[in-house]
């Protein structure tokens, strides 16, 4: 038995009262039903260095580099089919022109290439050929980034629309400035409702359809996520055509600030768990891109200052922007502290070709915030003694780092003595799973995704070789068909179709006794200890959360 009471330690702040149970149920359920998490991927586009389309005059014969046939002159025939006195080698100081039509002594004399008359042979030759497959100023519409961009752009069909979710999921495609290949391509998704399976499909449909048009991860690319509790500030370009008003919003009360100050500091102390967990580059000594465009939250507490000022600090740390690790710009304040608009962004993650990863992390954000109104019933959390954070920031300096000028070098960050954290790294990193995974179960398997990410960052990964085929292949989590038993238990659930039983025990029998009786049901296909296996999925359900006994209704019921 592990206990972890010593690290969850509250501070009682009479600005930012604790929440009632009430309160807690009301705001997780808000959570539940209001959050939507919106994506933007970053993606490298190829360059396209000319624009020739195969018709060029002034381009070389590709047989130049073999051969000097270009030395041959096209005048050649003329100069050596008539005599000329101008141009005779063995012209002599009593030679008359008048006698070189006789003459036996005379000869041309060639100056070749560096003759007023010389014009290369290539212009008359019939085997001129260009290679313009290989030439890197002949224009292909397949590295050209506004091409490709206009070809994804037709595939997912972005919809511009924040009030409607199309079936790509992708509101608007445009350029980022620190992408290569012309500013790259930045996809941008819609916000959606929380549910691993939709976040998956989406993910991986932009995915591949990016990567099938050329486009490429390296150190500058990136994934952002938004959570925000659903809002509309701008629906579509022109709201005045539809009539449709410039603000809506679908929270009904201001947040509690002590929900947004349980979030900041939770960030705070698993920053460097879920920089870890996101990590995506693919050489020991870099595993993940700079600070630069998420800079650390850790010096910054959310337990004396009110969360206006936290917000104003994560700005004023990152250079006075929105490059904070989170992201608080489109947080709007009430006149009494409470959030009229809860809106965070992560900038944490590096780019990620696996959609399982990227849908298990949405989950897991969204699961930030129900922890955070959790222990909002106990106080604003203190995320460690003076002895953790100082451990803290040096694993962070080690993890996180390099706040270089744009033009002053790389952009990687510096993970060469990182190596000696991996077990503090991955104790944490599974210690946050650990605390959300009843939150987890509840919206997919992106539990088992990020217990394995714990484990082993995909950065990892691709240093000890494999790529994102495989990379997905070992973090998906693989769906499989109802049995028999388990379709057939549905109906039972879901119907009610057995009910007013005094005890687990006795709906089980029930079941199991309707079940073998039932004229149009298959009983060979049934186990044998069929009470055994009932009991078995049900007991595994109950512990996921999934379902409970009512006493009242005398029933399993789903939750």
């Amino acid at each position: 038995m592990r206990s972890s009471r010593e690290r969850w330690v509250f501070f009682n702040h009479p600005a930012k009262p604790q929440l009632s149970a009430a309160d807690i149920a009301y705001w997780k359920s808000q959570a539940l039903k209001n959050s939507k998490i919106g994506m933007e991927f970053e993606f490298n586009l190829p360059e396209q260095k000319g624009s020739c389309k195969g018709n060029s005059n002034t381009c070389p014969c590709a047989t130049m580099k073999e051969s000097d046939c270009w030395k041959e002159c096209a005048n050649k025939d003329i100069c050596f089919g008539k005599k000329s006195f101008d141009k005779c080698l063995n012209r002599a100081l009593n030679c008359d022109p008048a006698d070189c039509d006789k003459c036996e002594h005379y000869a041309v004399e060639c100056a070749g290439i560096f003759c007023s008359d010389f014009v290369s042979a290539c212009v008359t030759c019939k085997n001129f050929v260009t290679n313009c497959a290989a030439c890197e100023l002949r224009y292909d519409p397949n590295r050209n980034p506004d091409s490709i961009r206009n070809n994804v752009r037709q595939v997912l069909d972005p919809n511009e629309c924040y009030g409607m979710v199309n079936k790509s999921g992708v509101h608007s495609i445009t350029t980022d400035g620190s992408l290569l290949g012309n500013k790259g391509i930045e996809i941008i998704t819609n916000g959606r409702r929380v549910d691993y399976w939709e976040y998956f499909k989406m993910a991986q449909n932009i995915c591949q359809t990016a990567e099938g048009h050329g486009a490429y991860l390296n150190e500058r690319c990136s994934i952002h996520m938004h959570h925000l509790l659903s809002y509309y500030s701008k629906l579509v370009n022109n709201p005045e055509k539809f009539g449709i008003p410039q603000n809506v919003s679908e929270m009904e009360r201001d947040m509690p600030e002590i929900v947004l100050a349980n979030l900041h500091q939770l960030v705070r102390r698993y920053q460097n768990a879920i920089t870890w967990m996101t990590m995506a580059l693919d050489e020991p000594n870099r595993l993940t891109r700079w600070e630069k465009f998420r800079v650390s939250v850790l010096p910054i507490s959310a337990v004396l200052n009110n969360m206006s000022t936290v917000c104003r600090e994560v700005s004023s740390h990152s250079g006075g922007n929105k490059y904070g690790w989170i992201n608080y710009k489109y947080c709007q304040f009430g006149r009494e502290g409470g959030l009229k608009r809860f809106h965070v962004e992560y900038r944490v993650m590096d780019g990620i070709l696996a959609p399982s990863a990227v849908a298990a992390m949405a989950c897991l954000y969204y699961s930030l915030l129900v922890k955070a109104i959790e222990i909002s019933r106990y106080g604003i959390l203190e995320v460690g003694d003076a002895d953790w954070m100082k451990q803290t920031e040096v694993v962070k300096a080690a993890l996180l780092n390099n706040m270089k000028a744009y033009g002053d070098g790389d952009r990687f960050g510096n993970t060469r003595h990182l190596s000696k954290y991996y077990n503090v790294l991955t104790g944490e990193s599974l210690d946050l799973v650990h605390q959300i995974k009843h939150i987890l179960i509840k919206i997919g398997p992106a539990y088992q995704v990020l217990e394995k990410l714990a484990e082993r960052p995909i950065a990892l990964r691709r240093v000890d070789g494999d790529g994102w085929v495989k990379i997905e292949n070992d973090l998906a989590v693989e769906t499989t068909k109802e049995d028999e038993l388990e379709i057939r238990l549905r109906e039972f659930i879901d119907l009610r179709l057995v009910s007013e039983c005094n005890n687990f025990e006795e709906w089980v029998l029930a079941v199991s006794e309707d079940l073998r009786t039932d004229p149009e049901g298959d009983s060979e296909t049934l186990p044998n200890d069929l009470e055994e296996a009932i009991t078995k999925y049900v007991d595994n359900k109950r512990n996921d959360g999934d379902m409970i006994w009512s006493d009242t209704l005398g029933t399993i019921i789903d939750v």
